[in-house]
């Protein structure tokens, strides 16, 4: 498809306000990564997700539930540094063992937004916290951080959260949700069940 040519409206440090033919969207100017922390069982399995009640003006209770997210620096050696160094800001949590570290991929999460986001996920069950060092701004400042339990994951309105919880077992636990089903292919019908 031939698009008309895109047109900045706006464009802060961070992000560009665009037009294409009508259709507005954003673009950040900036890499960024999400993690999940998350605690397991002796098999492996999570247990919990921890996550952030963070201040939020753009929300209707002024709050926001949230994984840990940060925006690369210049001396992060590499994206796993960065998300290391973010999880340890805000939450607390010292993990230099890469063998605790899994990455998911990237997502986008709206169409109106020309963002890749690098996921990871990190076990850490067992491990101490700390005091979060945060990276001294008044919103991570005010930020909570907590667990919630594995069955609770659904409930949360951040689609990152199931989202990501759910790659989780593809690519950590190497499970699906039905064993034998291929990768989501467009016009597939394998695993219909219907009869003709």
């Amino acid at each position: 498809m031939n698009f008309p040519k895109t047109k900045t409206l706006h464009e802060t440090e961070n992000f560009q306000l665009l037009d294409c033919g009508g259709m507005v969207g954003i673009k950040p100017l900036f890499t960024n990564v999400v993690v999940m922390p998350f605690t397991s069982d002796d098999q492996g399995l999570p247990l919990a997700v921890g996550v952030l009640k963070e201040p939020n003006p753009f929300r209707e209770d002024g709050h926001h539930i949230s994984l840990v997210t940060g925006t690369t620096d210049d001396e992060d050696g590499d994206l796993l540094s960065t998300a290391q160094r973010e999880l340890y800001e805000e939450t607390g949590f010292n993990v230099p063992d890469i063998a605790k570290w899994y990455y998911l991929g990237s997502v986008t999460s709206s169409k109106f937004v020309d963002h890749e986001q690098p996921c990871f996920a990190v076990d850490v069950t067992g491990i101490t916290r700390e005091e979060p060092k945060t990276d001294g701004s008044s919103m991570e400042q005010a930020a909570e951080f907590k667990f919630i339990p594995a069955n609770d994951v659904i409930k949360e309105k951040d689609i990152f959260i199931p989202g990501l919880f759910l790659k989780l077992f593809k690519y950590v636990l190497g499970m699906d949700i039905q064993t034998t089903s291929p990768d989501f292919e467009f016009g597939s019908t394998q695993g219909d069940n219907t009869q003709a």
